[in-house]
């Protein structure tokens, strides 16, 4: 669905409000898990020319089914000291510091506003941001970025509004958007919280399990029907030990965003080796 008509006028963010509240995205929701969806399938496909090789000869119940299709493999980086992509994205990374205001297609958020446990805010202080867009086109499927255990995780209702640009220039959505937020104790990264934020239509997230360890790579959940968005958080001292790989040093440096792969490497840990500024 084009989301310039909710956004680019009033009449249109007025008709977005009324969606919101009258089941009219419930509907929605109910048609894309139900088997007759399956005619969406191969228009989807060609529309956004996705390569489905990956996923085999999977047969999919409803188009709800297709979007959080699992890949046949995938290429885990197994290093420990590799930081890993939890996702295929677009990767944008920010230093984390009291002032900082994460830009997102014109609109600007607050670390405090992805965050619900104000406890938590000064752990990372002087870390790392790292955003990761989801597109129509990526595996909507995450997985777990270091060996770790969940320590905490709270969902924070809210308003599902799209994460496409045009609609970030009329709502900060990742303050309106329901999101998940787990504070995770890692192996080699310490203390790091992972953020997932809903989109339009349902913007669920299902999680493998709600509890307990994951492994470098597991499997960790996937979103359902919208496209989506993970912020990853890493503390000072991660940051401090962490030396990005050429590309992602230059897209850093440059506040640009870089195309990234599941289990990719982004950094290694460094002992003794500052993180440059």
């Amino acid at each position: 669905m084009k989301t310039d008509l909710f956004y680019r006028s009033a009449a249109g963010r007025a008709l977005m409000i009324h969606l919101q509240t009258s089941g009219f995205f419930g509907c929605i929701s109910g048609f894309l898990r139900c088997r007759v969806s399956r005619c969406l399938i191969p228009g989807y496909i060609r529309r956004h020319d996705i390569d489905m090789r990956p996923y085999g000869d999977q047969k999919y119940r409803s188009f709800a089914e297709f979007f959080s299709r699992q890949k046949t493999y995938v290429r885990i980086d197994r290093n420990p000291d590799v930081l890993i992509s939890p996702c295929d994205s677009i990767l944008t990374i920010y230093r984390i510091k009291d002032d900082l205001v994460i830009p997102m297609k014109g609109s600007r958020y607050y670390i405090r506003d992805l965050l619900p446990q104000s406890d938590v805010h000064d752990l990372f202080r002087g870390g790392l941001c790292m955003v990761f867009r989801l597109e129509a086109t990526d595996y909507h499927r995450f997985c777990c970025f270091d060996d770790a255990r969940i320590v905490e995780t709270r969902f924070i209702p809210g308003q599902l509004h799209s994460v496409q640009p045009i609609a970030c220039t009329k709502y900060p959505v990742y303050r309106l958007n329901r999101r998940w937020c787990s504070i995770l104790d890692t192996a080699h990264f310490g203390t790091a919280a992972q953020i997932e934020v809903g989109a339009m239509f349902v913007g669920d997230v299902e999680f493998t399990k709600d509890n307990g360890s994951f492994r470098r790579g597991e499997d960790m959940g996937s979103f359902e029907i919208a496209g989506s968005t993970i912020v990853l958080l890493l503390n000072a001292s991660a940051r401090k030990r962490l030396a990005l790989f050429p590309p992602f040093r230059q897209a850093f440096c440059r506040k640009e965003e870089i195309r990234v792969s599941m289990g990719e490497g982004i950094g290694i840990l460094c002992h003794g080796i500052l993180f440059n500024e």
